[in-house]
């Protein structure tokens, strides 16, 4: 392989995990504000095999055939784009590709718009720093921008086991939240830990069917919906979901509507649509750096494994994150 070439998992059609692969191809070039990161470490999020199977809602902003899949990274810094100004070659740095971005973190090296990064604490590894991007932004955004959660409060996180809902449990009791995970059997322990207040084994009992208990209810696996939580959310309740389909996408939106009405608030539904911001980024790499918050990684995988990988996240089984070791 020359210096030009990298080893990358892409895909050269939608489909199932069989059609990815592990090729050569050409070494991407910044241009602009981007930097060109050889990648130490990556991790999956539910955005890369959805995009493999072609029902990713955003699947038209990706790169064509074939699409070197992956957007959450981090490495060093290796080459920067003319008009780039927070980085330079050297640095340490983690981020994720935003929305319109074009992925490319299940590589050798990748690039991304500076905009999207922010630097990696010396006391952090790039595996932790990997894991954090995607499901940690959307479980900050979620609670502290959307829900804007206070000490006190009562939240529910349904599906607090996995990449979202572990940082999402850790980060409400950061502000002294009242936290009640929901799970599977298996993950009991595991929730109990990461610093639930209460766990719900979700095969014995339905909080949906609870009455006036909850501020909050995170549904991090879009299983829910506004509609199902009305009786069990309190008076000024508010449902977020991390999946945008069609019904809760236009749910949030009447929600936006009715939250001018003069009258009193109401019950409420939010889309969470995270965006990499880097301020978000830092603070979450320091506070796991400090000890304030910690990783819940399940499997470190190898490129070649991408297909085992893939198969476990589609699982919904996952205790946290996975990551590739690049």
């Amino acid at each position: 392989m020359t210096l030009e070439k990298m080893r990358a998992v892409t895909i050269a059609r939608y489909g199932r995990t069989d059609i990815l692969e592990l090729t050569e191809k050409k070494r991407p070039t910044p241009t602009g504000k981007q930097v060109l990161i050889k990648v130490n470490a990556a991790s999956i999020n539910p955005r890369d095999w959805l995009l493999m199977r072609g029902v990713y809602p955003f699947k038209k902003l990706a790169e064509p055939f074939p699409i070197t899949l992956g957007s959450d990274m981090s490495g060093t810094v290796v080459a920067t784009g003319p008009n780039v100004s927070l980085f330079k070659v050297g640095d340490d740095v983690f981020g994720m590709q935003p929305i319109k971005g074009k992925f490319g973190a299940f590589a050798e090296y990748a690039v991304i718009n500076e905009s999207a990064l922010a630097n990696k604490p010396e006391g952090l590894s790039h595996t932790d720093a990997a894991a954090i991007p995607c499901a940690g932004l959307t479980s900050y955004q979620s609670l502290y921008a959307i829900a804007k959660l206070k000490q006190g409060e009562s939240i529910l996180i349904n599906g607090a086991s996995g990449g979202v809902g572990s940082y999402a449990v850790q980060l409400a009791k950061f502000v002294g939240a009242n936290v009640i995970a929901v799970c599977g059997p298996n993950n009991i322990e595991t929730c109990l830990k990461l610093g639930a207040d209460t766990v719900i084994n979700y095969q014995e009992e339905n909080f949906e069917a609870h009455t006036d208990q909850y501020d909050v209810i995170f549904d991090v696996i879009g299983r829910s919906s506004l509609k199902k939580c009305r009786q069990s959310l309190k008076k000024n309740g508010r449902y977020i979901t991390t999946i945008p389909a069609p019904n809760t996408a236009l749910t949030a939106l009447w929600s936006k509507v009715t939250k001018l009405n003069p009258f009193g608030k109401k019950q409420s539904a939010h889309l969470v649509l995270v965006k990499p911001r880097s301020e978000n980024l830092a603070h979450m790499a320091n506070m796991m750096a400090t000890g304030k918050i910690h990783n819940l990684i399940d499997t470190i995988y190898n490129l070649e494994q991408a297909p085992e990988a893939f198969d476990k996240s589609q699982s919904w089984r996952s205790k946290g994150k996975l990551v590739f070791k690049i």
